[in-house]
């Protein structure tokens, strides 16, 4: 069934999927999320293996942008252990 994306969620591939789960139930339970809530993730949102296909000249038509833009915020999961790995490499954690 599709759903309608709540968040957009950017995270490292390398984080343990068990720290991945606690961060976004720790979100769901600070947001007083629904058990409905749709959380949009790359890594499952996306075919694995026709990742080309969101290669293209313009960001603006790929899934990624689409979801930001359908989503009313973004979870950003960062790397516990390291500042600079994972795809939020040049943001500063608070």
């Amino acid at each position: 069934k599709r759903q309608r994306p709540e968040w957009f969620i950017s995270h490292w591939w390398g984080e343990p999927i068990a720290d991945f789960l606690c961060c976004v139930e720790e979100h769901a339970y600070l947001r007083a999320a629904a058990t409905s809530t749709a959380y949009w993730i790359c890594a499952y949102a996306n075919r694995q293996h026709s990742l080309s296909e969101e290669l293209v000249k313009d960001p603006r038509e790929t899934s990624f942008f689409r979801a930001t833009q359908l989503a009313k915020g973004v979870l950003l999961v960062l790397n516990c252990e390291s500042e600079h790995h994972g795809p939020a490499m040049p943001f500063t954690r608070i």
